[in-house]
């Protein structure tokens, strides 16, 4: 339950920072986060690291791929 558990925090503490933020990325990286930690309660074993591993960290890089892409989208709205 430990690592479901510090997986379901950093979710949350995501889901705060991007609803007090108003940042959609942050706001479904922590959704995303809190929901695999969550299923991953459900398993036993290895297959509990695997699907923290591969679906958390994915999610990282996702969310690292799409944030110059946020980034550029508003120093153009800022501009015009």
């Amino acid at each position: 339950m430990w690592p479901t558990a510090s997986g379901l925090v950093v979710g949350l503490l995501y889901l705060a920072g991007g609803a007090v933020h108003r940042d959609r990325l942050q706001y479904l990286l922590g959704t995303w986060l809190a929901l695999t930690s969550s299923a991953a309660l459900f398993l036993h074993g290895a297959p509990l690291y695997w699907v923290l591993a591969l679906a958390g960290g994915g999610s990282y890089l996702v969310a690292a791929a799409l944030e110059p892409r946020r980034h550029a989208k508003a120093l153009l709205a800022r501009a015009s």
